[in-house]
């Protein structure tokens, strides 16, 4: 039996839309703007504040700041674990280069990888943390430099 063309493409439009309509469900926030959490970062030795979205969910942890081609100054994403512990973060997909800040439960920056550029190979590097972090807070880079965050310093959250 012979199908015409036209019913070939009916059938893949309404299952693209199907398939659309469940990845909504399943991840409304993929085609959402994320939660604000307004000044969520502080630094009171530097005076500084951030706004920050935040990632708390494996899904959010592993979109990130994905895809994004910019990210205003003073603005960040704060990502959010359920325990303090090595974390190691890495750059696919990631198109704007980076400062990631490693934050302690007791809040605290405990390691800090700057000017982390986007991977633009298959393969891409991770950066660690050099102590158990509970917080990553993602800045464009040279944030760390320009108001001079440095390992040790407290941290409002």
């Amino acid at each position: 039996m012979k199908i015409k063309k036209g019913l070939w493409f009916s059938i893949l439009f309404v299952g693209a839309a199907i398939l659309s309509i469940g990845v909504f469900v399943i991840h409304p926030g993929f085609f959402l703007v994320r939660k604000k959490i307004g000044n969520g970062v502080t630094f009171p030795d530097s005076h500084i504040s951030v706004s920050v979205e935040v990632a708390d969910d494996p899904y959010s942890w592993s979109k990130g700041l994905m895809f994004r081609e910019s990210l205003l100054d003073g603005n960040g994403m704060l990502f959010v674990f359920p325990n303090e512990k090595p974390r190691a973060f890495w750059m696919k997909n990631t198109l704007i280069p980076l400062d990631m800040l490693f934050i302690s439960a007791d809040k605290r920056v405990v390691s800090i990888q700057k000017n982390v550029a986007p991977c633009v190979t298959t393969i891409c590097v991770s950066y660690a943390s050099e102590h158990d972090a509970m917080y990553v807070l993602e800045v464009n880079a040279g944030f760390a430099d320009r108001y001079g965050i440095t390992q040790g310093d407290l941290v409002e959250i």
